[in-house]
């Protein structure tokens, strides 16, 4: 019986669309008879409201057949699934208000009450299925201009990066996670952070360090097309032989270690070649007659004993122009990187053009430090504790181009206090608690050509 109903519940998602494109039409066609006063294609609307009522009841027995598989969030699914049982109702409710004058009076308000059901119950369904926003992200982009996803940040200094964070939490994060996260557990199995893939799922353990070949993670990206095991499955996005290359790597050179830099591993030459190939990607040499960015002015070269200590707090440093000492640095590598540490790089603050302070535990008391950096052009603080407090202090860095928030805990009112910075052409906000109308409001004080990438969600 539990093979049945597991059966019967996988064609939930096929039989769902029955309901949704057969209410849909009826009460598209409820709304024009009220508006065009057309009485001649009333006599179908009790089929089509019965139709609808039935197939939606359907739905919601296959929908908790589906439940009890398990492997979902529970107060989406629970929202879910609450909203199908009153769509099913109400629209069972016009059906029978049909047959009955007295219960003229109330269908139409009913039939609004239906369509508000059947986009929520639809919209739930589809942040159950492929993610959240699914569908409401689409129309906050179209609101906000059209804007594209957010990037994420580029990776720099790859040999000394860490390898999970840098390399293997993007691939899960895009070919794994619509189907293993904490809206859908897939398995019972939860991908979106080193503790709860460190857990696995219903089946056990996915990693076992040092050895790719016992390791779920891997072994499932090997099997043939077809095989129900296989990952990603058939219609997902595909995995790529690169990704896999470093997927094992990473487990049998790096142990599965969640903390290991790319410099600390074995690298066999498919993996030199990619490390390679990222380096010359990113951060490279500029002259500044070719970047704007770079200032016109030739500073002196910084203490080597500063720069000495500033390394061993995790900073690596890039040369941008080596003629007039302005550097970049990253502290990506040092997540425990805190407020104290930053306010030493305030000795040489003048040399550093892009400061990337990406998932460190740098919080709001540092804006008032960064602030100070005036040359800055590029400053990435996504993954950080950043909120909206203080975040007016960035209004100094008057020649500020790119400006990465993502997945902090900004609002619209943190927009509010960025409209000082007149130079910003990119700046990322996935993730985060702003809205399209304040991202709208935000592009229309900084001009068209400011690129705002922009999804809501955190």
């Amino acid at each position: 019986m539990e093979r049945l109903f597991e059966l019967i519940g996988r064609l939930h998602p096929l039989v769902v669309h029955l309901p949704i494109g057969i209410l849909f039409l009826t009460i598209c066609i409820e709304f024009y008879i009220k508006i065009k006063r057309n009485i001649s294609i009333k006599p179908f609307l009790p089929v089509l409201w019965g139709m609808g009522f039935l197939t939606s009841v359907l739905a919601c027995i296959m929908g908790w057949m589906l439940k009890l598989e398990g492997g979902y969030q529970e107060k989406t699914l629970g929202m879910h699934q609450n909203f199908g049982i009153a769509l099913a109702i109400f629209s069972g409710v016009v059906f029978f208000s049909l047959k009955f004058k007295k219960l003229h009076k109330i269908k139409f308000p009913l039939v609004v009450i239906s369509l508000f059901l059947l986009f929520a119950t639809g919209h739930l369904g589809g942040n159950l299925t492929h993610g959240e926003d699914y569908l409401s992200q689409p129309l906050q982009a179209f609101l906000a201009g059209d804007q594209k996803k957010a990037i994420r940040r580029t990776i720099s200094q790859a040999k000394d990066s860490t390898v999970y964070a840098t390399f293997i939490a993007p691939i899960l994060e895009t070919k794994c996670q619509k189907c293993h996260s904490s809206t859908k557990r897939k398995g019972g199995l939860n991908m979106d952070s080193p503790e709860n893939l460190m857990k696995g799922g219903k089946h056990g353990s996915v990693l076992v360090a040092g050895d790719a070949a016992k390791s779920q993670l891997y072994a499932r990206l090997l099997l043939p097309e077809g095989d129900d095991q296989r990952m990603p499955p058939k219609g997902k996005t595909e995995i790529t032989a690169n990704e896999i290359a470093l997927i094992k790597w990473w487990i049998n050179e790096g142990k599965a270690d969640f903390n290991i830099k790319a410099q600390d591993i074995a690298q066999p030459d498919i993996i030199k070649q990619f490390l390679a190939k990222q380096n010359d990607q990113k951060m490279p040499e500029v002259a500044k007659s070719e970047d704007p960015e770079i200032p016109d002015e030739k500073l002196l070269k910084p203490d080597e004993k500063i720069m000495l200590d500033l390394e061993r707090q995790g900073a690596v440093f890039s040369a941008l122009t080596p003629a007039n000492n302005f550097f970049s640095v990253n502290l990506v590598n040092n997540p425990n990187f805190s407020d104290a540490q930053l306010a030493r790089f305030l000795k040489i603050k003048n040399h550093i053009l892009w400061l990337d302070l990406s998932g460190t535990k740098i919080t709001n008391h540092s804006l008032k430090s960064i602030a100070q950096f005036k040359n800055l052009t590029r400053l990435s603080l996504d993954n950080t504790a950043i909120s909206d407090a203080q975040l007016h202090e960035l209004n100094s860095l008057q020649r500020l181009k790119y400006l990465n928030l993502y997945h902090t805990h900004i609002s619209d009112q943190g927009l509010e206090s960025l409209r000082g910075l007149t130079k910003l052409s990119r700046l990322y906000l996935w993730e985060t608690n702003v809205t399209a109308r304040g991202v709208a409001g935000l592009k229309k004080i900084l001009g068209k050509n400011v690129e705002i990438n922009y999804e809501s969600g955190i």
